[in-house]
């Protein structure tokens, strides 16, 4: 015997109604922070003693405070927020490698660096240049007289970042027109930013004195750089000539 329509309705069950969890609204983003503070951490192996001096972009200490954390086993471990990884030997501080975390230099190719200081400048500065290709591993950090040995010429660099020790006041940003856009000029600052601070030299600074380049790329900088970035005093021309103007004129991305 069949059933009518009105009797199978009835007896087929009304779907549940779907069990819903109350659950609190999603939480604010958390303020960024400006501040940079540098950690200490002892690299265990089995080679000579080696330390990594550590920039953290975190609330966790103060702008600037060093923070030893060689009695922890760090474990190839960094502190949540690193931005750059210094490594080095104890016995002589000669620097290993350096890593720059992927946020900053997720863009940016491969590349090895050359640290110089200006000894017959009239005031002390130091450059970092940065260079692409296999004389040397990504991420070391060599003398301009490797640099000669390994067959490489200084001009063959493809970005440069020039400062003032003693006032960190960055002089020029250089990035060779090819690479713009990828990243080497913010990868190079923030390196330099921490060999600086191996070498107990000033924090890098600008002086407001920018090109329209400049000023574009420094909207884009990270928030730990932003307790050191002037405010916009002077429009320079942007110019990629040899002799074109300096005092952060060539910040280019």
């Amino acid at each position: 015997m069949s059933m009518t329509a009105a009797a199978h309705d009835a007896a087929v069950p009304a779907p549940a109604a779907p069990r819903l969890r109350a659950v609190p609204p999603l939480a604010e983003p958390a303020p960024t922070s400006t501040a940079l503070w540098w950690a200490r951490l002892l690299r265990r192996g089995p080679g000579p003693l080696e330390y990594s001096l550590v920039g953290v972009n975190s609330d966790r200490f103060d702008d600037g405070t060093p923070v030893d954390m060689t009695a922890l086993d760090a474990r190839g471990r960094r502190p949540a927020g690193w931005l750059v990884d210094v490594r080095y030997r104890a016995a002589d501080r000669r620097v290993v490698r350096v890593d720059v975390v992927e946020d900053v230099a997720d863009r940016c190719p491969p590349m090895w660096f050359a640290e110089v200081t200006h000894a017959t400048s009239a005031v002390p500065a130091a450059s970092l240049l940065a260079f692409r290709g296999s004389a040397f591993r990504p991420g070391s950090v060599v003398a301009p007289h490797q640099v000669a040995a390994a067959g490489v010429r200084i001009t063959d660099r493809i970005g440069e970042v020039r400062w003032w020790i003693r006032s960190g006041l960055v002089d020029t940003v250089s990035v060779e027109q090819v690479y713009r856009g990828r990243g080497v000029a913010r990868t190079l600052v923030t390196v330099a930013e921490g060999l600086r601070s191996l070498r107990g030299w000033a924090p890098l600074r600008s002086d407001g004195r920018l090109t329209d380049a400049g000023a574009a790329w420094l909207e884009t900088a990270p928030a730990a750089w932003a307790p050191r970035l002037s405010a916009r005093t002077e429009v320079l021309p942007d110019a990629d000539a040899e002799q074109g103007p300096t005092g952060v004129a060539r910040l280019l991305r």
